[in-house]
């Protein structure tokens, strides 16, 4: 996916799965919201600890129960791209 579409599309999903799954202050089905495969934002939201609040508390000291704001939101994104640019292009120098 990433190869085919690109780093800009791919956290363009990352930044709509995050606000749909993960920004409200009680997302739906916290904890089980996020699969473990089928999307390389989903494999990165549990190699970074960003796939359920708990997670995010645990792991990134940010709350559980209050909604993501926009820096918390970007922090998440960029998390996760890192991960994927990582995985795709570790030799890459870092963008």
């Amino acid at each position: 996916m990433v190869d085919l579409r690109g780093i800009a599309t791919v956290r363009k999903h990352a930044e709509e799965l995050i606000s749909r799954r993960l920004a409200p202050a009680e997302p739906r089905n916290d904890g089980r919201q996020t699969p473990y495969r089928g999307h390389p934002v989903f494999v990165a939201q549990h190699a970074t600890a960003t796939c359920c609040r708990t997670c995010l508390a645990r792991w990134h000291d940010i709350p559980a129960g209050q909604a993501l704001d926009d820096a918390q939101r970007a922090y998440v994104v960029e998390a996760i791209c890192r991960w994927i640019a990582n995985q795709y292009a570790p030799d890459a120098p870092p963008s």
